[in-house]
């Protein structure tokens, strides 16, 4: 019995300060408001967001672009200005993050030699659709595969082309997850 007490304790307390850090990350971190338009099942909606400003850097890794983009928020820019984190994290053709609601195009910390681009993404539509997990090549396939599906059969037009958008950092556990795959849709 008290081998079994042990173990639990060994294996409960990491398990619970994994699950703690995780639930700080997605409660503790600035993301984009949007209002819910339709739903079209328990997964997917159609969703308005307001405008937002992105620094994004050409997409070849995760391993070497999310680099770039922290280290810019982290305080590399020419202010030694340090940026919040905010999410999701959003990858396609480029890889993007989301500037806090505080900071615009003016008023943005210059790049200290980073490959950063800075964008207003205008107020636009979005179809989402929600899963946990890991964000595998494949996975994010068959996700955006369905979303398609379900968007065309509902007569739903769309343009551009999908993207993922991750919620949370590399350590928080993967069932607590939130990753969307997403494209914009017209109306």
């Amino acid at each position: 019995m008290k081998i079994q007490g042990t173990l639990a304790v060994i294996i409960g307390v990491p398990l619970a300060l994994w699950m703690g850090w995780g639930l700080y990350v997605i409660y503790g971190t600035e993301r984009p408001s949007y209002q819910v338009m339709q739903s079209l099942n328990n997964q997917v909606e159609i969703r308005q967001y307001e405008e937002q400003t992105w620094i994004s850097a050409a997409y070849a890794s995760d391993n070497s672009t999310f680099p770039v983009l922290a280290s810019y928020i982290f305080g590399q820019n020419k202010e030694k200005v340090k940026v919040a984190m905010t999410a999701p994290v959003i990858t396609g053709e480029k890889m993007s993050f989301i500037l806090p609601k505080e900071i615009a195009l003016d008023n943005a910390p210059t790049p200290d030699g980073q490959a950063i681009d800075f964008s207003v993404m205008p107020m636009r539509r979005l179809a989402t659709l929600q899963f946990s997990w890991l964000t595998s090549p494949e996975r994010v396939a068959k996700k955006t595969a369905s979303l398609l599906t379900i968007l065309k059969d509902q007569g739903i037009a769309t343009q551009g082309r999908p993207f993922l958008m991750r919620y949370n950092d590399p350590w928080t556990p993967p069932f607590l997850r939130r990753n969307e795959v997403a494209i914009e849709v017209q109306g």
